[in-house]
């Protein structure tokens, strides 16, 4: 069933990533290579915050141009069906991991962008903004057990 949830939400990340290129022309998902560059660039760690980062909107031409913060706005994509979510980012429900969260607070270009799958409107939200529309927030653990053969 766990299984079957990943993949639900790996679908429903697709349409939010296919709805952005839709809606916004400089929006863009990386290869690898590209997204390590990226990182590089604006010095984050690759290995802590590799899928924090859903893709980009970029302010230059390409990925190479990329100098500074001010050329590439970082986005993490929350997609919903919600149908009480009639005016985004407003009523959204979703999962943000730690990672995610301290990345978005420690970058001024980091945005949260909360995706209507049905609507296909989307909304893009900055640190501040995230934090006051927060109606309540609470810790689940994620727990994955060894495998049969890894277990004595």
């Amino acid at each position: 069933m766990p299984r079957e949830q990943n993949l639900n939400n790996l679908k429903t990340e697709k349409e939010g990533i296919q709805i952005l290129k839709e809606k916004l022309p400089n929006f863009y998902v990386p290869n690898t290579a590209e997204r390590r560059l990226i990182y590089d660039v604006l010095d984050i760690d690759y290995r802590k915050y590799s899928r924090s980062v859903d893709g980009f909107i970029l302010h230059v031409s390409s990925v190479e141009e990329i100098k500074s913060e001010k050329d590439v706005t970082l986005v993490e994509i929350k997609t919903t069906k919600a149908k009480n979510a009639t005016e985004l980012p407003y009523g959204a429900f979703f999962g943000i991991t730690k990672n995610e969260e301290d990345l978005f607070k420690a970058k001024s270009n980091f945005r949260l962008c909360i995706v209507h799958s049905i609507s296909r409107e989307n909304a893009l939200i900055k640190y501040d903004e995230y934090n006051e529309l927060i109606q309540n927030k609470r810790v689940q653990y994620q727990v994955n057990f060894k495998t049969k053969s890894s277990y004595h």
